[in-house]
């Protein structure tokens, strides 16, 4: 993969004693052809007192330039014009010294970002957990997190290249989207899942490199799989350049030594008639109390990872990005910097975090009212429900009158939805590794509305309580071991049969995608709840339907579905007992505690 690099040198008169250092400028290139076509560039030195920087040149134009208060930093506002390189001359106020440093504008080659729908299916991994494609990178001397395979907080030495070796996995399984946590540089201690970064702009060196990462989303191109980038604009680690000199002091909400930790109450930023205090708290107070806290209401800010992110989708050729905990940073600058990367990617995938089960307060994010530009929101609400219903047994009238409201939300087809994911106690073990309750929630899951979303393990129910045990190594993905999980051959019998339902419930969507483009149709009759999803082309239909108490039920289901039809296609169809389906009476018996999904034709 061909980079711009940023070169620096000094010219300076015989004696002189003033020099300037400059380590580098973010972003580290741009493009000409954008949409944003003005370009900020924040500067890295020692120490900018005393000096100017100039520019000639006909690729850009010097529109501004920005003196922070912290003089580690410069910066420049241009406008592109062409593709070239040029030099930032950068003049000491009385003395005969120059430093120049080297900037690229590069040709653009536009990419076409393929659009996330309902039709997908989203697969999110914590790379550092699911496999060790590269040991070389195991070891980085220096690093304040090495990898500890006994340790319960420590890295494994899972990377990128784990990933590119099972995609032939994962493409088997049927997914079409590959979330992974971030890959940002997280050189501090306990920090393997990649929430902690210290360079935003760089590939940790226990996951790889840019040209590692730029192969993965290649090859998950190829196999028509698109790629979603874990980002956090948020807070950084304490250890942050940013963090620790940050370039004006309104960069940040507080300071290393002067700071609140967060509550992580949504509720009082969503409360219409809550105090300012009680919502702007969670807003600018710390993540976990030690990662500093990103002013998002700061405009410079906002400016600083609009680039941030556009770098990143240009550079790698990105088709969404999952913004980490959206609900704790400026709703006003978050909707600034998500219109503008909708500006110069409208068909890109824009999930928001808002971690709260209550529906309400997440709709506050997703609502008909409030345009934020996100395309989606990460679901909580409907993992709850679901939960509740399979596993706390909560009554299924209440389950079908709360899925009726959905009109609280903008678009509810496009919500993320799961059932666990790395911030939560996995399913399979919240079930008791009770296989007809786990496959009767990923029936619920695939048949109903929303992007559906796999955890790492989900496919062949991997258990685990909560954090970190739910971030277990994928069996297969380090070393020898008989059980390997990525093939057939390795895994159980119960794994095999999880494998091959999920794969099923994918491939559903791979086979109907105009099915899952539609709004779903619901009823409850006889205490069984069933949907329907009619393809209005073909008029081929899905049909899924769950009876949760323990007797066997009849429904008719002709009040959700439309026409006659002839012959039906199994996807899913009950562990223990049988169903029956009468397409001249459209009507079905089904087992108690048991789900069916077919498809009508």
């Amino acid at each position: 993969m061909k980079r711009s690099f940023i070169f620096i040198f000094i010219l300076f008169s015989l004696g002189s004693l003033f020099a300037l250092e400059i380590s580098h400028a973010e972003p580290p290139n741009w493009w000409n052809d954008m949409e944003h076509d003005t370009l900020k560039i924040l500067i890295f030195g020692d120490d900018f007192t005393e000096w100017q920087a100039n520019i000639k040149s006909k690729s850009v134009k010097l529109i501004h330039k920005t003196i922070y208060p912290d003089p580690h930093y410069y910066g420049l506002t241009l406008k592109v014009k062409n593709a070239g390189d040029f030099t930032i001359d950068f003049k000491h106020s009385y003395e005969d010294v120059t430093v120049k440093l080297l900037y690229s504008i590069e040709e653009r080659k536009p990419h076409t970002i393929q659009s996330i729908d309902g039709s997908d299916v989203v697969y999110l991994l914590m790379p550092d957990r699911f496999a060790d494609g590269d040991k070389d990178n195991n070891d980085n001397p220096g690093h304040k997190d090495p990898v500890r395979p006994e340790h319960r907080w420590g890295r494994r030495g899972g990377d990128i290249q784990g990933v590119i070796d099972h995609l032939d996995y994962l493409e088997e399984l049927g997914i079409t989207a590959l979330w992974m946590t971030p890959i940002y540089e997280n050189n501090y201690i306990n920090c393997y899942h990649g929430y902690t970064p210290t360079n935003s702009y760089a590939i940790d060196p226990f996951m790889g490199n840019l040209e590692t990462y730029h192969e993965l989303v290649d090859a998950c191109h190829e196999r028509g799989i698109k790629v979603i980038q874990d980002h956090i604009v948020n807070h950084i680690s304490p250890s942050h350049q940013l963090a620790v000199n940050p370039p004006s002091p309104t960069w940040l909400n507080g300071s290393l030594s002067e700071h609140e930790g967060c509550n992580y109450r949504i509720l009082d930023i969503t409360d219409t008639y809550g105090s300012k205090v009680k919502r702007d708290f969670p807003i600018k107070a710390w993540f976990a109390g030690y990662l500093a806290d990103m002013n998002m209401a700061n405009p410079d800010v906002v400016d600083y990872y609009i680039y941030h992110a556009i770098w990143w989708i240009e550079t790698m050729k990105l088709d969404g990005i999952r913004e980490d905990t959206y609900a704790y940073s400026d709703l006003e600058g978050l909707s600034r910097w998500a219109e503008a990367l909708k500006k110069e990617y409208p068909k890109l995938f824009l999930v928001g975090e808002i971690m709260d089960f209550d529906r309400t307060r997440l709709s506050y994010y997703f609502n008909h009212g409030h345009e934020n530009y996100l395309s989606s929101i990460a679901d909580f609400g409907f993992s709850s429900e679901i939960y509740q219903l399979i596993v706390e047994d909560k009554p299924i009238n209440e389950f079908y009158r709360d899925m009726a409201n959905d009109f609280i939300y903008r678009d509810p087809n496009m919500m993320l939805t799961f059932m666990d994911n790395h911030d939560m106690g996995r399913f399979y073990s919240a079930v008791h590794s009770d296989l007809q309750k786990y496959l009767n929630a990923f029936t619920l899951l695939f048949g109903m509305r929303g992007i559906p979303q796999l955890y790492y393990g989900n496919e062949i129910g991997m258990p685990g309580g909560h954090d970190p045990d739910n971030r277990n190594k994928f069996p297969g993905g380090f070393g020898s071991s008989s059980h390997n999980a990525f093939i057939e051959a390795g895994r159980t019998d119960e794994e095999n049969q999880i494998f091959k339902q999920i794969k099923a419930f994918t491939k559903v969507r791979k086979d109907y995608p105009d099915i899952f483009d539609v709004p779903m149709v619901h009823d409850l009759v006889n205490d069984i709840y069933m949907v329907s999803r009619r393809d209005p082309k073909s008029g081929n239909t899905l049909l899924l339907a769950y009876n949760p108490g323990r007797k066997t039920q009849e429904a008719n289901f002709e009040d959700i579905v439309m026409g006659q039809f002839s012959e039906y296609v199994r996807i899913k169809i009950p562990i223990k007992g049988e169903m029956k389906i009468d397409l001249k009476r459209n009507s079905l018996v089904l087992p108690g505690n048991e789900s069916m999904m077919v498809i009508l034709k």
